[in-house]
């Protein structure tokens, strides 16, 4: 009896443990994820993240980061930082730093489909976003150098403006003393 619970228990372990994913190779050292996960794990959390204020965001940093010291392979850890990254309402958004991180997964080759197509659509995602944050800063530059071009061009105008006055008070003075001479005139006559 206690041997056939022994086998039991010892074809359940077998059973499980075939069952488990296998956990890729590379370089000679096996990537072992925490759990294996699809890409609505990493929708949940992106939603999660996005909803969480400043404190509880750094809290999940802090998480995060000391699973990652435990086991630098934990995908599910890498891929939830790569959100954490990519998310604009994020405390420490770095959206380059989000596509760094996310193409040296995939460079690894270690995703399932689901979490494939996931990594593809966050990837072009982020090379999108680069590209516009890019741009606008291209854009801020321009915006920059035409506002400090008009501050120029409004001294230029201000100094032009005091000339005319002051040349134009010149004249008035002008024409006042003609006024006085003239009137001097008329009264010697």
């Amino acid at each position: 009896m206690k041997r056939l619970k022994y086998l039991i228990l010892l074809f359940s372990l077998l059973v499980s443990t075939a069952c488990t994913n296998t956990a890729p190779v590379k370089n000679g050292v096996t990537l072992t994820p925490v759990k294996q996960s699809d890409a609505s794990d990493y929708l949940n959390f992106a939603d999660f993240f996005a909803n969480a204020s400043a404190d509880l965001q750094k809290k999940t940093l802090v998480n995060i980061n000391q699973t990652l010291a435990l086991n630098a392979n934990d995908l599910l850890s890498r891929m939830k930082l790569v959100i954490m990254y990519s998310a604009t309402s994020s405390f420490m958004h770095d959206a380059p730093k989000a596509q760094q991180l996310l193409q040296q997964i995939l460079q690894e080759n270690i995703l399932i489909d689901t979490q494939l197509a996931f990594a593809n659509l966050l990837f072009d995602h982020l090379t999108a976003l680069n590209k516009i944050n890019k741009s606008s800063r291209q854009d801020d530059k321009r915006v920059e150098s035409l506002q400090q071009q008009n501050d120029s061009l409004q001294q230029k105008l201000d100094s032009a403006v005091q000339k005319q006055e002051a040349t134009q008070q010149k004249l008035d003075e002008l024409k006042k003393i003609e006024k006085v001479m003239n009137e001097r005139d008329i009264k010697a006559k």
